[in-house]
């Protein structure tokens, strides 16, 4: 099962065919690589004419065999051909398994340039889907800085220093097997020597390696931390020059950016160490050969020269082949940190699960209730056991002091959020049986903090309801009392409002945001303090337009307001105090009798009578 959750399986294995082909090809490179390394001793006897009918190998069976077979071979041409001929054949033949290797060696990265960008680009996209369905108490706890790190920065480093490393380290390790293998065919004993030092570069290896990949986590952290701090930085710039913060900012950013610095200098010494450590080592295995192939060829007469030549030339091919291993070891430890804040993500806990055996549903032929609804963001309970109807075709308000959980209650309608107990119906479906795209059809949500997008103010509309014509865009922006000013743009509706609308005013970009909410037509619209940024008079005729428009189409509006003159000609309106409803009824009938809205209203300088302007029958019965 973890096997299932790595990187290889959810990534590598899709590719498998495709990367045994590959491997092949970096085989047959290595093939080759071989070849020319073991066509040296052979070469060597036929330019310096050693004139021995010994084998310059000294190793056994197959070995002995094919080395027996080329230098018969090259003998025989020299009787044959001459000595320059057959030099220029063997020179030929070199020059081939030269082009081969290399034609591998590119074929191989060729064909694995597409499976590596297909495996970034689905890890990008499996994160960008995470989140998607991630519920908001997740982003409550992350900074968004930091999430974008990890789809950026994060990403590009499993590119760079996994996936590169991978397609670098199967050349080099076919190529390190076959030319170890070469070094048992010229000479075993010499060879068993030399695999003395293996088990000190391995030590070694792993030691720097566990190290690296704990400083690198936390090097991929502060990087996150630094991309949040800018972007906060960038949002608020307005807030740090009128508070004369910028001081603060800059030591703040400073103290991040000297962390940095501190462990990244770590992390590159212990990369870097990688290089003099593998000379130290090769050097040291050099002088090693030297010493005892000396033996060899000196004392025991058991090695020919030109054979010991071959060995030293296999060993010096080997020796950056090593160091290239054991650099991507290091480089690939270190990309596992990114690869460790990328799992955070993917394995982030989806708290709005949807079942697998979920209820289509379409429509709302009665009403949302709320069933003994309790919620708590942390130890304080948030919402109380809160009973709440809200019937098709009614304006229901919720009012009263901040933090009584109001906006809760809106969040938990579209299922944004999960009641810890209790249970939110639609037409007594609970929607927790249902499926969330569903739920989340049958409701138009505006809150307070506009969401808008560096488009055209007709695409920004548009993005409630994708199917909407021109007509149906233009009738929703004089809903919102957006369509004058609107027009008074530079291109009208095709007018661009830059990065979050920053080109309109507050105002503005809330009356574009409702007028999204209205063109989707939904069942539930949900109000969070969505006009809080309008004037008074400007708020009174959209609340009139939505309130008329919601009558004729039979839609449950529920408006969260503090400014009371918004919701005053509500159905009916809910006062909510720390988590409890505490009055419910018209605007009126709580006036006379509810302490707690009185003083709302009081403070607001609002009266108990109803404005005759409202063109809207009331509901008095309540």
């Amino acid at each position: 099962m973890l096997f299932k959750h790595s990187f290889f399986y959810r990534y590598v294995a899709p590719y498998t065919g495709r990367l045994l082909f590959n491997v092949l090809l970096r085989v047959l490179s290595a093939l080759f690589t071989l070849v020319l390394t073991i066509a040296i001793a052979p070469l060597l006897s036929l330019l310096f004419d050693t004139g021995s009918t010994q084998s310059a190998m000294t190793g056994s069976g197959l070995a002995q065999s094919g080395l027996e077979i080329l230098e018969n071979w090259i003998r025989l041409s020299v009787t044959e051909n001459g000595k320059y001929e057959t030099l220029f054949y063997v020179v030929s033949a070199l020059f081939l398994a030269y082009f081969l290797k290399n034609l591998c060696a590119y074929m191989g990265l060729y064909l694995f340039i597409p499976i590596r960008n297909r495996m970034v680009a689905k890890l990008r996209n499996d994160m960008f889907h995470k989140f998607m369905i991630l519920p908001l108490s997740y982003y409550a706890k992350q900074h968004k800085g930091d999430l974008i790190s990890r789809i950026s920065n994060n990403t590009q480093d499993v590119d760079t220093q996994m996936l590169n490393q991978i397609q670098q380290v199967m050349v080099d390790v076919a190529t390190f097997i076959f030319l170890v293998a070469a070094l048992f065919f010229i000479s075993p004993q010499l060879t068993i020597c030399v695999i003395i030092l293996l088990p000190l570069i391995g030590f070694l290896t792993s030691f720097i390696s566990r190290s690296l990949k704990r400083k690198s986590k936390k090097l991929q952290d502060t990087i996150g931390r630094i991309s949040s701090q800018v972007t906060e930085s960038l949002e608020g710039i307005k807030t740090i020059r009128s508070y004369n913060t910028t001081g603060y900012a800059l030591r703040k950013f400073d103290a991040e950016n000297a962390l940095f610095f501190k462990i990244n200098t770590r992390v590159l010494h212990r990369v870097y160490s990688g290089h003099p450590l593998n000379e130290v080592l090769g050097t040291t295995a050099v002088a090693f050969i030297l010493v005892i192939g000396g033996y060899f060829i000196i004392a025991k007469q058991s090695l020919r020269p030109e054979a010991f030549i071959a060995y030293l030339v296999t060993m010096i091919q080997i020796l950056p082949i090593s160091k290239n291993i054991i650099t991507a070891y290091f480089t690939y430890q270190s990309g596992k940190g990114s690869w460790m804040r990328i799992k955070e993500v993917l394995r982030a806990d989806e708290v709005i699960l949807e079942k697998k055996d979920a209820l289509e549903i379409h429509g709302i032929q009665h009403g949302v209730r709320l069933e003994n609804v309790c919620f708590t963001y942390g130890k304080k309970p948030t919402l109380k056991n809160i009973n709440l109807e809200l019937p098709k075709g009614q304006f229901i308000a919720l009012v009263g002091p901040s933090g009584g959980g109001k906006s809760t209650i809106i969040n938990l309608i579209p299922r944004f959020f999960d009641p810890v107990s209790g249970k939110v119906l639609f037409d007594d479906r609970n929607i927790a049986d249902c499926k969330i795209d569903n739920i989340r059809a049958l409701s138009s949500l505006v809150s307070q903090d506009t969401v808008l997008f560096n488009d055209t103010i007709y695409n920004n509309i548009l993005l409630g309801n994708p199917t909407a014509n021109r007509d149906e865009i233009i009738q929703a922006a004089k809903m919102a009392d957006a369509h004058d000013f609107i027009m008074a743009t530079p291109n009208g509706y095709d007018t661009l409002i830059g990065d979050s609308g920053t080109k309109l005013s507050g105002g503005q970009r809330q009356r574009l945001s409702i007028a999204r909410a209205l063109v989707k037509k939904a069942p539930i619209l949900l109000f969070d303090e969505a006009t809080s940024a309008l004037d008074t008079e400007a708020e009174s005729r959209i609340m009139q337009a939505v309130q008329q428009a919601g009558k004729e189409r039979g839609q449950t509006i529920v408006s969260v307001a503090h400014r009371l003159s918004s919701i005053r000609h509500a159905d009916e309106i809910i006062v909510i105090e720390e988590g409890e409803i505490v009055g419910r009824g018209t605007h009126e009938n709580l006036y006379e009798n509810n302490m707690l809205y009185r003083k709302l209203c009081q403070m607001q300088n609002l009266d108990n009578r109803t404005s005759s302007s409202n063109p809207l029958p009331q509901n008095t019965s309540r």
